[in-house]
């Protein structure tokens, strides 16, 4: 169990440690811009990213889905994801959600770890569902990249 919940600690690292640089190397400029009205900022992804951190934690746990559907969700998203307009807030958050989900794991037993957890799409084994998290970040990550690219940066921050 130990090495499970390691390699998964170390894959939400990694992929946390992206979007932070992919962030961090968003210019001043451009932190707080979309390149349309129903994109969302670079700030706001990241934000949207930590958000999913706690939500799919709280899912793991036990917590009911707090939506009537992923269109309520989405829209509760983006307009909490509003209120965050600097690096300091969306990474502070970030961090914040990551130190609760690792603080998380580490009260998992062996039981739990080898149980299924029941999703709004389905039941699915908890082993694979502590994987989520990460992924969630890797997607917004490339999504910030792909931001990034519709103004000229094609730096890879990864």
């Amino acid at each position: 169990m130990e090495n499970i919940i390691e390699n998964v600690k170390a894959e939400f690292s990694r992929a946390k440690g992206r979007i932070e640089r992919d962030l961090t190397s968003t210019p001043d400029d451009k932190i707080n811009w979309a390149p349309t009205e129903a994109a969302r900022t670079p700030i706001q992804l990241v934000a949207h990213a930590a958000m999913g951190t706690e939500g799919i934690a709280g899912l793991l746990s036990g917590k009911p889905f707090p939506f009537s559907s992923m269109q309520e969700m989405d829209a509760a998203s983006r307009k909490a994801e509003k209120e965050f307009t600097t690096r300091e807030q969306a990474l502070g958050f970030l961090e914040k959600t990551s130190n609760e989900y690792f603080a998380w794991l580490d009260t998992l037993t062996p039981e739990q770890i080898a149980s299924t957890v029941a999703l709004p799409f389905g039941d699915v084994p908890l082993a694979y569902a502590i994987t989520f998290p990460a992924d969630h970040l890797r997607c917004h990550a490339a999504q910030l990249e792909y931001v990034q690219t519709t103004y000229g940066d094609y730096k890879m921050e990864m």
